[in-house]
């Protein structure tokens, strides 16, 4: 019991102590009228001259790929085009793309190609297995012009990487026999 109200006096002593400490910091820094009213409105603050990036990736099966040349140093002539099967949102708004459509990796984009170990010696092919990933720059809402679309606040995708797997053979299952009943 003794330590009980050992503890209940530190408490009480902690408290004292601590309050008025908070009434002596400077009033308005964080409330409706203080320094981070424009911030807290959602207005303009210093973060908008941030550039904001967010994650891409797109996921797909082959259509064609086009590697790049090692004798040209300057810049990277690979391609890799690919029937869409998934994205992320951020994929879908800033490269407008959907379930279905193409989607080209543009030369010049300098990328790691990734492809998978099953290949030994052979190349890709098409149907085979892509992903996609990247960077994409976006102008957060608050920051850009009143009127802009959201499409138009995202700018074009910087591919990292780019993985290519076969595409996974699926083995026929053995037809069901039926047993004859005694």
């Amino acid at each position: 019991m003794k330590t009980a109200g050992k503890i209940l006096a530190l408490a009480g002593a902690i408290a004292l102590v601590a309050f008025p400490a908070a009434g002596v910091a400077k009033k308005g820094e964080h409330g409706k009228r203080g320094a981070h009213t424009e911030h807290a409105k959602g207005g303009k603050g210093k973060n908008c001259a941030k550039v904001h990036t967010r994650g891409f990736q797109v996921g797909g099966t082959l259509v064609s790929m086009t590697a790049d040349d090692p004798a040209t140093a300057e810049s990277s002539e690979a391609t890799v085009t690919l029937m869409v099967t998934s994205a992320n949102k951020h994929a879908r708004v800033s490269a407008e793309l959907a379930k279905g459509a193409t989607y080209t990796v543009p030369a010049g984009d300098a990328f790691e190609l990734k492809l998978s170990s099953d290949y030994g010696t052979g190349a890709p092919a098409a149907g085979d297995r892509v992903k996609v990933k990247g960077r994409v720059a976006v102008t957060m809402k608050r920051c850009a012009a009143e009127g802009t679309s959201t499409v138009d606040r995202y700018a074009t995708p910087d591919v990292t990487r780019v993985s290519i797997k076969p595409a996974e053979v699926e083995t026929p299952e053995a037809p069901e026999t039926e047993t004859p009943s005694s």
